[in-house]
């Protein structure tokens, strides 16, 4: 009988260690041209459940309002999407108000990066995106007869000093392109923009131990439970050889990445990517990566995109005057492979 007792004792334990195991992070593989992975330690099925359904929901939503590959389907609810607003050059298009508030937080950010950051320039990227992403180039030395081809085409495109104008109307919200040269492409802030949603959603739902990876690029952290100091350590990848370059020590911040390493052809010995200047239309040569650490997610996907872009003069005095009211920091991987921090209170140690 005693045997039994504890045979009976040894399998209940074994069946809530079972029960006790950590959830692995759940995987969503439809949104946002990635792979964005949720990881909410949370024992209660129920309760995990209705919030990554609640997360499903925020994620594609966006994707399917700055969508620029195809129309909404039959079976989505909304009014338009960015493929089919950039198909109506100067009519008065409506919008749902998620849509609205996005084109606005871009429009604020135009405005506060001096013109940096313009996600009227997709046809500008589309051109350099056809040829780093072309198998006879990608990682390789673009043909001085193709890179004059593409110099060609885009002289004859002009960068529109107000590509898109907003307008509200008792509770309807509207967009108008100004100009057949405009083109919107989400794709530097509409990732970073529904994480944050995602990540004000889990503070409020009392959640504090989470990570959000929404690709290599963009992470949003509360704190991790499995260390006694609930700080993430965060390596950041060595854009030149292989390895990191350095660790971050952070909780409860978004971490954004713009670099040159993954998607590139080359010209001259000098990476050709898919961050471009609006002021040039060329990718910059001046950083390698450049990483931004602060509390919005959508606002760093941004502003990683127009620092990137910055002169080290223009760069600096950006920094200078709003590293302290938007609570900004920055690592920076330059050209010449030197390593420059603005940091306030995040440490960083450098390997």
């Amino acid at each position: 009988m005693k045997k039994i007792i504890a045979l009976m004792m040894i399998m209940m334990l074994s069946m809530s260690l079972v029960a006790c195991t950590r959830p692995k992070p759940h995987v969503f593989y439809d949104y946002m041209d990635t792979l964005i992975v949720i990881d909410i330690p949370i024992y209660n099925k129920k309760q995990r459940s209705e919030l990554l359904e609640h997360i499903e929901e925020i994620y594609k939503t966006y994707h399917d309002l700055t969508n620029n590959y195809g129309p909404l389907s039959n079976d989505e609810d909304f009014k338009e999407n960015i493929y089919s607003i950039n198909q109506k050059i100067n009519q008065e298009i409506e919008i749902d108000k998620e849509l609205y508030d996005l084109l606005q937080e871009a429009k604020t950010i135009h405005e506060l990066t001096n013109g940096y950051f313009d996600v009227s320039i997709g046809k500008i990227v589309d051109i350099w995106k056809d040829i780093i992403l072309n198998d006879e180039y990608f990682h390789r030395e673009i043909p001085q007869v193709v890179f004059d081809q593409v110099l060609i085409q885009l002289q004859a495109i002009d960068v529109v000093e107000e590509p898109f104008v907003l307008t509200e109307d008792n509770g309807s919200y509207y967009v108008r392109l100004t100009h057949e040269d405009v083109k919107l492409d989400l794709g530097a802030i509409s990732k970073g923009y529904a994480t944050q949603l995602v990540y004000d959603y889990l503070i409020e739902e009392g959640i504090t131990y989470f990570s959000i990876n929404a690709g290599t690029s963009s992470l949003s952290l509360g704190k991790k439970i499995d260390r006694e100091s609930k700080m993430y350590h965060i390596t950041l990848a060595n854009p030149v050889e292989n390895g990191q370059y350095g660790m971050l020590y952070v909780q409860n911040k978004a971490i954004n990445t713009s670099g040159n390493f993954e998607q590139y052809a080359l010209y001259n010995d000098l990476r050709y990517h898919h961050v471009i200047s609006p002021k040039t239309k060329l990718p910059a040569q001046h950083y390698h990566t450049v990483t931004v650490i602060g509390d919005d997610a959508g606002l760093l996907d941004a502003l990683s995109t127009a620092l990137f872009s910055m002169s080290s003069d223009d760069f600096e005095v950006f920094i200078d005057e709003h590293q302290e009211t938007l609570n900004l920091e920055v690592i920076r991987f330059n050209y010449d492979e030197t390593v420059s921090t603005f940091l306030l209170d995040t440490v960083f140690e450098a390997f």
